[in-house]
């Protein structure tokens, strides 16, 4: 048995399913399958189940999961150790942040993180809350933040808050949309966000909870230029409040909608392989810190 064959079983639990698995192991299927065989050879007991959804522990894969986990975990640790006896070595990690985290908190948060460790390097990457996820989920990323249900067993995940999403319409448009709101959206340009976006996944559920079928003008992820289209009287659309507030203080003219509201979670997620790892601790009890949430 080699770290190979480890991996593959790995990923197989986790996706609990051959091609996802071989996808992110850079691997083909039947290489993947033919790890999974030789694992199971070497063992001489059924690691796996198939089924129509796709590959399923047995009960003899669910005891050996968690010791192979250990066992590559414990193997990241040694590459990094042996990675950092080398006088150039500098330890850095990627977090992905979107656009839906409050500013000032992540301000507080990557203060926090190097105060803790002064000589850790950061990479912050802006990104759509689903691409945070998937490179999260594929190692590309140590860390992000992301907004909803997280469906992976790779990642894990810890809950900060939730983002309180308002409908934000031009000032002059605010008494109809209360009034007759039937018509109101029924005619109403609405601007769309892009796939992978945090935004995108609430309109769709704030449509679907409403029963609309929105006409869109166009698709855009900055929220500043949200409110100014949403201002000239172009579109209506959905926005985190803080940001609505912030404009209405700013002047705008732009109104919230009242009984239109959506809440989404706010998570923090990194791979569950790096579970035990010290700069992964380091920013999981900043991150903590920051929300004053438990660790």
């Amino acid at each position: 048995m080699d770290l190979t064959q480890l991996k593959s079983f790995v990923a197989v639990a986790h996706y609990g399913h051959l091609t996802q698995a071989a996808e992110s192991l850079h691997l083909s299927q039947p290489a993947v399958t033919a790890q999974i065989k030789a694992i199971e050879r070497n063992l001489d007991v059924n690691l796996f189940e198939r089924n129509t959804q796709g590959m399923k522990l047995t009960p003899a894969g669910e005891a050996f999961l968690p010791k192979a986990e250990s066992i590559l975990q414990q193997m990241r640790e040694l590459d990094v150790f042996a990675l950092s006896l080398s006088s150039t070595y500098v330890e850095q990690a990627k977090l992905g942040i979107i656009q839906s985290v409050d500013r000032q908190m992540l301000s507080r948060l990557l203060n926090r993180i190097l105060e803790l460790d002064s000589s850790l390097y950061l990479h912050v990457e802006n990104s759509l809350s689903g691409e945070v996820l998937n490179k999260v989920r594929k190692k590309e990323l140590d860390a992000g933040f992301f907004l909803g249900d997280n469906p992976y067993r790779t990642v894990y995940s810890i809950e900060l808050d939730e983002v309180h999403y308002v409908l934000i319409v031009a000032v002059q448009r605010l008494a109809e949309a209360i009034e007759d709101p039937r018509t109101f959206f029924r005619t109403a340009t609405w601007i769309e966000r892009p796939a992978f976006s945090a935004g995108d996944k609430i309109s769709n559920r704030f449509w679907h909870q409403h029963k609309l079928s929105p006409q869109t003008a166009l698709v855009c992820d900055d929220i500043d230029l949200c409110i100014e289209l949403v201002a000239s009287n172009l579109a209506i659309t959905l926005i985190p409040s803080r940001e609505a507030y912030r404009a209405i203080k700013a002047g705008k003219n732009i109104a919230l909608v009242p009984g239109y509201d959506m809440r989404s979670r706010l998570s923090y997620i990194y791979p569950a392989e790096y579970e035990t790892d010290k700069n992964s601790h380091l920013i999981r009890r900043a991150v903590c810190e920051t929300w004053g949430v438990a660790y």
